[in-house]
């Protein structure tokens, strides 16, 4: 068996464990984003035990995508909520989930390959604090900053009306899995073409955007916050926990591979001078904002 296998089958008895675990909590806790933050901080726990006895944090890489569907199909199931909101979020929710979790498998090592972020902070710190800070900062952190996310999604459930302007939301969220779909296969073919040459990856949207993937994702997220504002207008200000997920982009992600890819690859200072971080501009508009 292929080492790849081998920690794939780990991680999933682990996954299958620990959602396991919070559901049996899950279904005696009340109210439904109660109930879905009790199953998503026990599964949490859960897999840092598993990551600590592994010594492999990227155990938990996953969770951030695998965790919505399962949280909002078992609300669903135990609240008996089948309307339309549901299932449109649900189908939503579920292929930005497969095409997370696919990229996420595509690149999977198996077990004890962690990744650079996290071998960076192991080095730093002694082991009691590195599984603090990986409980903490590494693990917990992500978690409820996607449950933040998924707040407005709880409530759209529960609306059995289908809003119009929910429209536009949906329209959002596929168009990010599209993007993001995008973004994934130029990478790695653009990988598989330029194996093991520090080269900056800058063919299809990637050359419009150094970072199109984080794009898609905070479209994502966006998007299923427009989708609930639109039928709970009521209520629009709980879900604007997803505001957490676009400051987690723009305050660490970003910064950390922009500082790692300058440090890895010898043309990511020119790529950077040509391509915006984010959003697509035209050319003559960055290079306007650049000089400013």
């Amino acid at each position: 068996m292929s080492v790849k296998r081998k920690g794939f089958l780990i991680d999933c008895a682990v996954y299958a464990a620990a959602f396991g675990i919070g559901l049996i909590l899950f279904s005696h806790t009340e109210g439904i984003v109660a109930s879905a933050a009790v199953l998503t901080l026990t599964a949490t726990a859960v897999i840092w035990i598993a990551t600590a006895l592994l010594g492999d944090v990227s155990v938990y890489d996953p969770y951030w995508s695998v965790a919505p569907p399962v949280i909002l199909l078992a609300c669903m199931i135990r609240f008996g909520l089948w309307n339309v909101n549901a299932v449109v979020l649900l189908i939503l929710t579920g292929l930005w989930s497969l095409r997370l979790t696919a990229n996420w498998y595509e690149t999977y090592p198996g077990l004890r390959r962690e990744d650079w972020r996290y071998a960076v902070y192991r080095e730093k710190c002694s082991a009691p604090v590195f599984q603090l800070l990986s409980f903490f900062g590494l693990q917990l952190m992500p978690t409820v900053v996607v449950f933040a996310g998924m707040i407005g999604a709880l409530h759209a459930i529960r609306r059995p009306v289908f809003a119009p302007l929910s429209a536009v939301g949906a329209a959002v969220m596929l168009g990010a899995v599209l993007l993001e779909h995008a973004a994934d296969t130029a990478i790695h073919r653009f990988l598989r073409e330029h194996a093991g040459v520090r080269r900056t990856c800058d063919i299809s949207v990637w050359h419009w955007s150094r970072h199109p993937n984080y794009l898609g994702e905070m479209l994502f997220w966006t998007g299923l916050y427009l989708y609930f504002a639109a039928c709970c207008p009521d209520i629009r200000v709980k879900g604007l926990g997803f505001l957490s997920i676009i400051a987690l982009f723009l305050c660490v992600s970003i910064p950390m591979m922009e500082k790692h890819n300058l440090e890895r690859r010898p043309d990511y200072a020119a790529y950077r001078l040509r391509t915006p971080a984010l959003l697509p501009l035209p050319k003559k508009i960055f290079k306007t904002q650049k000089s400013l």
